[in-house]
């Protein structure tokens, strides 16, 4: 006879936290959940339920991927980002909560602008794009990635929070010379770039490390490669009194804040912490429109 439910998530949170994972409980709970698509807080309604033989499987299924480090994300196929549900596949990165401080700050700077026009530079399964067209129902927005399979994914999180008619698509890859011809100012220029040096690699969670897409992840040399093709891409295509605003990684954000102070175009260099304290992300105003003429 088959187990209870309850015991079921007993036995599979011992599993998971035996196996070192720090939310053992919560992660057993939203698997069973995706199993037996429901709420996850509609587990307790029915504690003593029997799961069926196909759905002990996928669970058992779901259990050794987890078990085996892949992220919980990836195997229930989405997760929550600023208050929405995202799909999200291995061929993009899993959004994180610093990012919604990143994407609240641009809602920030361009709510009171009468029709911005927004660019988010490798977009990836379009966390920020799409939250962006959905909380600004006013702007135009653009996402770029190099990756087709990443597009995919971002159209059809844009296709499900209804907001595909305002994000035009394109694949591009961002330090790449035909994207300038292919663009129109922009109020605000929004990325949040690869910036983990090959050489961090062993430092970073084995579901990091060995799932997510290493495109998306890593970045060669010093690491801020893709600050200057922003930067490029912002002499070029940012409008005057407009902002530049990136995510990036801590250790290298005094490098990145050189760069753009360095920069002749912009007036307004600053850091934002994430929620850790850390310096995350670089916010840069392009001078306004009477001192550029100056």
């Amino acid at each position: 006879m088959h187990a209870p439910l309850s015991q079921l998530l007993a036995a599979l949170t011992s599993r998971f936290s035996q196996a070192g994972l720090a939310s053992a409980r919560r992660e057993a709970e939203w698997l069973a959940a995706e199993v037996l698509q429901i709420r996850r807080s509609e587990l307790f309604l029915n504690p003593q339920r029997i799961l069926t033989t196909a759905q002990q499987l996928r669970l058992e299924n779901f259990s050794q991927r987890r078990l085996q480090r892949e992220p919980l994300q990836y195997i229930l196929g989405h997760c929550e980002f600023y208050g929405r549900e995202f799909q999200v596949t291995p061929a993009v990165l899993i959004p994180r909560p610093e990012t919604e401080l990143l994407v609240e700050k641009v809602i920030a700077l361009a709510r009171n602008l009468p029709a911005p026009c927004l660019i988010d530079l490798g977009t990836g399964s379009g966390c920020i794009a799409v939250t962006l067209a959905a909380e600004l129902p006013q702007a135009q927005i653009t996402a770029t990635d190099i990756s087709a399979a990443a597009l995919e994914v971002a159209r059809e999180n844009a296709r499900r929070l209804r907001v595909l008619s305002r994000i035009e698509f394109v694949q591009a890859d961002m330090c790449a010379p035909g994207l300038s011809s292919h663009v129109t100012p922009f109020d605000v220029v929004v990325s949040n770039p690869p910036y983990v040096l090959h050489s961090e690699r062993a430092e970073l969670q084995a579901e990091v490390r060995d799932f997510e897409p290493e495109q998306a992840l890593f970045v060669e040399d010093d690491g801020l490669k893709f600050y200057r093709c922003i930067l490029k891409f912002c002499e070029a295509h940012l409008k005057p009194g407009g902002w530049a605003v990136c995510e990036m990684a801590s250790p290298r954000s005094a490098g990145i804040e050189q760069l753009f102070r360095g920069a002749a175009i912009f007036d307004a260099v600053s850091i934002m912490p994430d929620y850790a304290g850390l310096p995350r992300h670089l916010l840069a105003r392009r001078f306004p429109p009477e001192q550029e003429s100056e």
